[in-house]
């Protein structure tokens, strides 16, 4: 005992009696430096089509990042990560090419993810096709490219084709309900129906489904969508389901009441409506009862009375923003040509914000006031500041979601509908003034289209208008591209489209003798990003 006891002492005092330090102590301790997280890349490989884009994300690693491509030409990318994920877009191939990606971290390690890029199939027009008997269908009607009756069936088709032009079997197609009263025959019977449908393309690359429009309902535009399941790859069309009875189209309006609103109190709105005729006969006269701040436009005409030349044709209710107290109703009365009459009612409302007070002179003033906007990051709300002294401070109550130059604020982040920004100014004598950015829901697409001028004419010589063009119709209110379609099976619409969604249209008689005098075009442009629609005419007179 006793030398293990003179044993454990020793070992204490290091065997020579000097205690020997820590390393805590001497601050000589060895650094251990963390491993960094391990690069991991989601998925490892994935299949891309041409002109769609694909995302690939980085779920752990060292940012920031860089990536890669073996084919910069197949497979572009920003070699500059901003953040965690990297979207792929690739450029078109007439085969499948492998491109190989290279993903590296800060930490200096690297993943591989091998991407097969395909040919996008090319997806044809959506043909809309109503029973060989149906009436509606025979109109010819200048809105959407085709018509059928309520209660009705139709068939929808596409044709895909490979880079090649050749058609491609046995794809998947998806096609659903957009917007409309109408369904998909399920089963042979046509006893079972749903708003969507998958079908296999045949031998020619056509898929082909039908479709039935519920009965007694109110005359109105629907959209279509068919979608390739393999790429994502979409078409979208229009086509107008008329009420009807017993398969004779009803004598209707679409819509049968509208209204607008204004913003300040006892100021009624300022803006156009318009409503499309559909069934009865042609030519229709329509009177307003009532023109305290509006006027009706047809055509070329405008005022109490205008006349509306086709059927499927429209005329529009333009409203001043005159002043008003409570809703202004105005009776529309439409007349056909055999003397039966529809109505249909526009309501124009006032506003409910209180008029803005006039500033004292020299008083610090900024405009607009108050501004509603969808707040998305990236938007700029710029004030005009007058009055007061320069230089002027401008501020939000929301610093870290907002930035400011100048008079100008911008979003940083996207803000939820029914934020409100408070936007403080003073200037340089401590006057000041202030504003407000409402932040309000994304607006639904309206379905409109400007069409300018909404008729064209070109004088017929000999009986005929010649095989020289209209003049042009420029399309403005869409993102494009667009669908344009025409009543007149002799003549062809050509169109010239520009990527900020304006477009221009000609309509070409296909001989000299093709059109004939006192001949009504009826001219149509769908927006197929939007769905909105708008109509023309082009007269041989």
């Amino acid at each position: 005992m006793a030398a293990l006891a003179a044993l454990s002492l020793l070992a204490g005092c290091g065997g020579g009696g000097a205690v020997t330090p820590s390393c805590a102590d001497t601050n000589s301790c060895p650094v251990v430096v963390p491993a960094p997280p391990a690069l991991v890349i989601n998925p490892s490989a994935l299949n891309a089509y041409a002109g769609i884009p694909v995302v690939v994300t980085i779920s752990s690693g060292v940012g920031p990042f860089q990536v890669f491509t073996s084919d910069a030409t197949v497979l572009p990318v920003t070699q500059v990560v901003p953040g965690a994920a990297i979207t792929l877009v690739p450029s078109n191939v007439d085969s499948d090419r492998v491109v190989t990606l290279t993903v590296r971290d800060a930490a200096g390690q690297s993943k591989t993810v091998a991407v097969t890029v395909k040919a996008t199939p090319l997806i044809g027009a959506m043909t809309v096709t109503p029973a060989n008997a149906s009436l509606c269908g025979a109109l010819g009607i200048p809105i959407g490219t085709v018509a059928i009756c309520s209660g009705e069936t139709a068939s929808a088709s596409l044709t895909l084709k490979g880079a090649n032009t050749l058609p491609i079997a046995n794809r998947q197609v998806r096609f659903d309900v957009i917007l409309g009263p109408y369904s998909f025959a399920l089963d042979r019977d046509a006893t079972v129906f749903a708003k969507t449908i998958t079908v296999t393309t045949d031998q020619n690359g056509q898929a082909i489904v039908a479709i039935r429009s519920d009965a007694g309902v109110p005359t109105q535009v629907s959209l279509i969508r068919g979608t390739d399941i393999t790429s994502g790859n979409r078409v979208d069309a229009s086509f107008t389901i008329l009420q009807s009875t017993s398969g004779t189209p009803a004598f209707s309006v679409s819509p049968a009441n509208a209204s607008i609103t204004g913003y300040y109190v006892n100021t009624c709105g300022g803006a156009a409506v318009s409503y499309v005729i559909y069934g009865g006969t042609a030519p229709y006269t329509v009177f307003a009862n009532n023109i305290q701040g509006i006027a009706l436009e047809a055509a070329t005409t405008r005022g109490q009375t205008v006349v509306v030349p086709v059927s499927g044709g429209a005329f529009s209710v333009v409203a001043s923003g005159s002043a008003c107290a409570g809703t202004t109703t105005t009776r529309l009365t439409i007349t056909d040509a055999t003397g039966r009459v529809i109505t249909a009612t526009f309501d124009n409302i006032a506003g409910t914000v209180p008029l803005p007070v006039a500033p004292a002179p020299n008083d610090l003033i900024v405009t607009p006031a108050i501004t509603n906007i969808v707040c998305a990051k990236g938007t700029t709300v710029a004030f005009t500041i007058s009055g007061g002294t320069s230089p002027y401070i401008v501020a939000t109550d929301r610093p870290s979601e907002t930035t400011v130059n100048g008079s100008n604020i911008t979003l940083t982040k996207d803000l939820a509908a029914g934020t409100t920004i408070n936007v403080a100014i003073a200037d340089a004598k401590s006057k000041t003034a202030s504003a407000v950015i409402s932040c309000i829901p994304t607006p639904t697409p309206v379905f409109q289209l400007t069409m300018t001028p909404p008729s064209v004419a070109k004088t017929a010589v000999g009986g005929f208008c010649d095989a020289t063009p209209f003049p042009p119709i420029v399309v403005s209110g869409g993102a494009g591209p667009f669908t344009v379609s025409i009543d007149v099976s002799s003549a062809v619409a050509t169109a010239a489209f520009a990527a900020t969604g304006t477009g221009v249209i000609v309509v070409t008689p296909t001989s000299a003798t093709s059109v004939a005098k006192g001949k009504i075009i009826g001219i149509t442009a769908v927006d197929s990003a939007t769905g909105r629609i708008g109509v023309a005419t082009a007269t041989c007179q």
